[in-house]
């Protein structure tokens, strides 16, 4: 198994010594972490608004915007687990808000910061994500993991999901642009390959330079000025699915 682990920290020794406990953790459990550091949230937001994804968020509360980082990233991303580190308890209330799998008081003790991330990891890799679609007179829920492909058309999209029984993809029409379906999905995972067309990288089985073949026969167009792009995210996505032994 492979993580993502960010660190929001603006003390450089406290930084340098939260990475090398991350590495000892991370070893010990065999795990494979990939483990960046932020001084600032800006710093963070870049990487993060590039679709990099993040399984652990340590984060430096005391940091200015701080909370309000961790409620942006809360709107988007369901599935991080947000760890505060903090030098102020008064702060621990807020953490509530947006939903902050526990609180570290500085300094932080090694035998507490590991089993933070025990049950960081155990909840983590519990979590199934779902698209929850919401209507006047009803809501559902979606498993991200069925999202094949999505289309656009001029006031609403479709789905098509992998089937449950069968070979041919499910169709459901949603009462949604598809921008805005985007913006509800993880990151990861998916790409916008087309104006009208929202790609589950996943399900690709080949690229050429107009068209993207999937799985369940289907086919969908790709831009010219994406289609470069599109073999990046393909690549990076499968590097990643191999690094973790998937």
């Amino acid at each position: 198994m492979s993580l993502k682990i960010a660190v929001c920290e603006d003390d450089s020794t406290q930084a340098k010594n939260m990475k090398r406990l991350l590495s000892d953790w991370s070893g010990e459990r065999g795990l494979a972490a990939v483990i960046r550091s932020y001084d600032g949230c800006e710093a963070f937001l870049t990487d993060w608004m590039q679709k990099m994804n993040f399984d652990l968020l340590l984060l430096d509360i005391d940091l200015g915007g701080g909370m309000e980082l961790a409620r942006r990233i809360r709107r988007k991303d369901e599935g991080v687990a947000l760890i505060f580190v903090t030098g102020l308890p008064e702060y621990m209330s807020q953490g509530y808000d947006v939903r902050a799998c526990h609180f570290l008081v500085k300094p932080v003790e090694e035998e507490k910061l590991k089993s933070v991330l025990d049950r960081a990891l155990k909840e983590t890799g519990n979590k199934e994500e779902y698209l929850l679609l919401e209507t006047e007179t009803e809501a559902e829920k979606i498993p991200v993991r069925r999202i094949l492909y999505a289309e656009a058309f001029s006031h609403t999209a479709a789905l098509y999901l992998v089937p449950e029984s069968g070979e041919k993809a499910a169709c459901k029409e949603i009462k949604m642009c598809l921008g805005d379906l985007a913006e509800l999905l993880p990151r990861a995972g998916f790409f916008r390959c087309h104006r009208s067309y929202l790609v589950h990288l996943p399900y690709i089985r080949r690229i050429d330079r107009t068209q993207v073949y999937l799985d369940y026969g289907a086919t969908i167009p790709v831009s010219r000025g994406k289609r470069e792009e599109l073999y990046q995210a393909f690549l990076e996505y499968h590097k990643e699915a191999f690094r973790d032994g998937s």
